[in-house]
């Protein structure tokens, strides 16, 4: 993750933008203080505490269904259901 100033994100916006767009994070200082970061829109997604939310509500449910559905006495792999979760994109 590289650290840049206000000052060079101004001098050189073009370039942050096109190294972000790259996949670069980028955190923004101001007197030394880190007050922004500039992400690719791919990370945007996944750090949007909505999406998180309604990711993690989707992978309890399946969960739900998923020891709802076992039969009397079967076993619900938990941990094969999260991974199988996880794979598809529902956990985060």
């Amino acid at each position: 993750m590289r650290v840049i100033s206000a000052l060079e994100v101004r001098a050189k916006f073009g370039q942050v933008i096109d190294d972000a767009a790259a996949g670069e994070r980028i955190v923004v200082e101001r007197a030394g203080q880190p007050i922004a970061a500039i992400v690719p829109l791919s990370d945007l997604a996944a750090l949007d505490p909505a999406a998180v939310r309604q990711r993690r509500h989707a992978a309890l449910e399946s969960l739900v269904r998923a020891a709802h559905g076992r039969t009397s006495g079967s076993r619900i792999d938990a941990v094969a259901q999260v991974r199988a979760d996880r794979d598809r994109g529902h956990g985060a």
